[in-house]
C-alpha cells in the first residue's frame, strides 16, 4: 500500500499560527532548560536546532521569554501542538543525560496545565528513577521498531515469523542469508546493490548470517542508505530523527532509542553497547526536518524488496528523500 504525502503527520502549525507557537515553543524550552539555573550548552543547541530546522524563526536565544505552564497554555489552544511542545520539552531534558527533579516536576506542571496525557512525562520519570527495563518497554511497544516487525510479520506471514525466532535462538538461517546476498547480482546503481554495499563496507552482517540483524531492520538499514547516513553516532542520530520525521509511530518514542542508547547509557537495542554523552543534537533535529517531507511511512508501511531492484536516485525521488 503507498502512503500519500496527506497522511505523513507534518510538522507545520495552521495557517497563520506559525509565529505564535514556535515562540511559545521556545519559549517553554527555554523554561524547562533553566529551571535550575542557566540553560546548559547542551540544552542551548538542543534550543537553537529546533529553532532553525523545526521552527525557523530567526530569534536570538536572548530574545526568548521563558514561559510558565499556565502563560504556554494560554498561548497556545491547539491540543495537538500542546503534545508537540510537551514532547519537545521532555526531550530537551533527557539530551542533558541525567534530567533533574526539578525538571520533571516542571514537565508534569505542564502536562496538567495543558490538560494532555503524561505519558511521555511518565518515560522521563521512569529515566529518573532507574527504571530502565521500564523505559526499554515505552520504546518497544510506542517506537519504530513495533511498527517494523508487525508491518514485516504482514508482508511475510508464518515464513517472517520463523525467521525472526531463528535470530532470537541465535541459529544461522542460510535460505534467508542467501536471499539477501542474492542482491550482489543486482544492477550497479539500484538500491539493493547500494543496500549491499552498506551492509559489507561496514563489516555487518545480512538477515541469516551470523551476527545478523533481524530482518525487519533492514528498512532501518536501507534507510541508511537512501537518506546517506553513515553508522557512526552522529549518523545514527540523523536516521533515528529522519524515521521520526515520516514514521506514525510517536516521534517522542523513536527519538527516544537514540537517547537511551547514545546518551543515557540505558540501551535500546542488543546489537550494540549503550553510551553515554554521544548524542548530537543537530543530526537529530535535522534527520526530523528532512523526515517530516518524505512521502511515506519507510518502516512500517514499506517493503524495501519492492525497491531494491529500482535504481537508487529513482526510489530517493520516488519518496521525496531530499539531499
Amino acid at each position: 500500500m503507498t502512503t500519500s504525502p496527506e497522511t505523513i503527520p507534518q510538522l507545520q502549525p495552521p495557517l497563520g499560527r506559525g509565529e505564535a507557537i514556535g515562540r511559545a515553543g521556545l519559549g517553554s524550552l527555554l523554561a524547562v532548560a533553566a529551571v535550575e539555573g542557566p540553560p546548559s550548552a547542551m540544552a542551548r543547541r538542543t534550543i537553537a536546532a529546533i529553532r532553525d530546522h523545526l521552527i525557523h524563526l530567526p530569534i536570538p536565544l536572548e530574545a526568548i521569554t521563558p514561559l510558565d505552564p499556565e502563560q504556554l497554555a494560554e498561548a497556545v489552544p491547539e491540543p495537538e501542538w500542546r503534545e508537540r511542545i510537551l514532547r519537545g520539552m521532555t526531550v530537551l531534558a533527557l539530551m542533558e543525560r541525567e534530567p533533574s527533579t526539578a525538571q520533571l516536576q516542571w514537565l508534569q506542571a505542564t502536562a496538567t496545565a495543558l490538560d494532555i496525557s503524561d505519558t511521555v512525562v511518565t518515560s522521563c520519570r521512569h529515566v529518573l528513577d532507574g527504571q530502565f527495563n521500564l523505559v526499554r518497554l515505552d520504546i518497544a511497544r510506542r517506537g519504530f521498531q513495533k511498527g517494523a516487525t508487525l508491518s514485516y510479520l504482514r508482508d511475510e506471514g508464518l515464513d517472517g515469523a520463523l525467521q525472526i525466532a531463528r535470530h532470537l535462538l541465535h541459529q544461522e538461517d542460510p535460505k534467508l542469508a542467501a536471499h539477501y546476498r542474492q542482491l550482489a547480482d543486482y544492477p550497479e546503481a539500484s538500491l539493493g546493490r547500494a543496500y549491499l554495499a552498506f551492509i559489507d563496507s561496514n563489516g555487518f552482517s545480512v538477515p541469516g548470517e551470523r551476527g545478523g540483524p533481524p530482518p525487519p531492520v533492514v528498512r532501518h538499514d536501507c534507510c541508511h542508505v537512501l537518506a546517506d547516513y553513515d553508522p557512526s553516532q552522529a549518523g545514527e542520530c540523523g536516521v533515528i530523527g529522519f524515521q521520526a520525521g515520516f514514521g506514525r509511530n510517536d516521534p517522542f518514542y523513536t527519538i527516544l532509542f537514540a537517547l537511551a542508547q547514545l546518551q543515557l547509557g540505558i540501551g535500546s537495542t542488543p546489537f550494540n553497547d549503550a553510551e553515554t554523552d554521544h548524542v548530537t543534537p543537530e543530526a537529530v533535529i535535522q534527520g526530523l526536518e528532512r523526515g517530516s517531507k518524505v512521502s511515506r511511512d519507510l518502516i512500517s508501511d514499506w517493503d524495501p524488496w519492492d525497491d531494491f531492484d529500482k535504481p537508487l536516485e529513482e526510489v530517493r525521488e520516488l519518496y521525496g528523500i531530499a539531499p
